[in-house]
């Protein structure tokens, strides 16, 4: 197995001058570099990347904490984060954590351990002060609103999209609103502020029969949808907590021959191809600025204006 020295050898050029070519340090003349890369062909010579994150400090790997795999909200933000990282011959490594505090500081601790350059939570269970105790050890930036926390981070105010949103309902006579949400308000600021929004329009609290929480994807729309118009058979609107619960929710209205419009979030393929409202949170944008966020010296709060996208009908005659 062929080593440095003998890339060294072949190719007339010193070590340290055919390592500087192998981790893109400081300038090298292009014919020299070309003359180096030609012997690692021809000696078919691979450079050891552990040694090489050794002795640059870099791994070149970027650790993305998601609680789900197979949620298109989260699919989306990976998809942008990955192809953001790709650009710069970064690799992405995906850490499931299903909403699991041990799992979230183990990976915290394998950012102390140098497995990462930098760690995106693009959603946690752990409190910011847990995530600000290893920030010393890599940088780490949060998909979601850090506040006064020396955390980096990139998002929309969600309080404010959702807020345009029930204005609208209140504005169109909408009086039976239907919400949806994953979590508690304890655990989740789309939660809370998705309840603190209708507080600020309506100026009540959602009432509880047109409450309901724990729905996460297709067939979690489909159980809120009959819950829904089981404790409250007058609902007049129903605003999901993604595209992917809206659209279980308007599959199950199609069952109860139900015609109730539906609000989503994350404007995916589903809103599209179903032709329903949706409140596109930027995603994509958020997922690239994440990554970028990691070289920064600085710590940068990024916030990324939503857009509301009127399909269907909202209107009744």
């Amino acid at each position: 197995m062929s080593n440095i020295r003998d890339v060294a050898r072949l190719s007339g050029h010193s070590v340290s001058t055919v390592s500087r070519v192998i981790n893109n340090q400081s300038y090298v003349a292009k014919q020299t570099k070309q003359d180096i890369l030609d012997a690692m062909e021809e000696l078919d010579y691979h450079p050891n990347d552990v040694a090489r994150a050794l002795s640059t400090g870099k791994t070149y790997t970027i650790g993305v904490v998601l609680p789900y795999i197979n949620i298109p909200y989260f699919q989306k933000l990976v998809s942008a984060i990955t192809k953001a990282a790709f650009k710069e011959n970064y690799q992405v490594t995906l850490l499931p954590s299903d909403y699991n505090e041990e799992s979230e500081i183990k990976y915290l601790e394998m950012l102390k351990h140098r497995a990462f350059d930098g760690l995106i939570f693009t959603s946690r269970a752990i409190s910011f002060e847990k995530i600000m105790e290893c920030s010393l050890y890599g940088t780490i930036t949060c998909c979601e609103d850090t506040f006064d926390y020396p955390i980096s981070c990139a998002y929309t105010d969600r309080e404010e999209s959702y807020k345009k949103v029930f204005d609208l309902l209140r504005r169109l006579k909408f009086q039976n609103i239907g919400v949806i949400s994953s979590r508690s308000e304890k655990y989740s600021q789309s939660t809370k502020k998705t309840k603190e929004a209708f507080k600020g329009v309506f100026g009540c609290k959602v009432p509880e029969k047109d409450s309901y929480m724990g729905a996460q994807d297709f067939n979690g729309g489909v159980i809120a949808a009959k819950k829904l118009l089981s404790s409250d058979p007058d609902i007049q609107v129903i605003f999901a907590n993604s595209d992917q619960v809206a659209a279980g929710v308007i599959r199950e209205l199609m069952v109860l021959n139900r015609d109730v419009p539906v609000i989503g979030q994350e404007n995916l393929d589903y809103s599209k191809l179903m032709n329903f409202s949706t409140i596109d949170h930027k995603l994509t944008e958020i997922g690239e600025y994440a990554f970028w966020s990691i070289f920064e010296k600085d710590i940068v709060k990024k916030e990324i204006p939503s857009e509301f996208i009127l399909r269907g009908v909202l209107i009744k005659d």
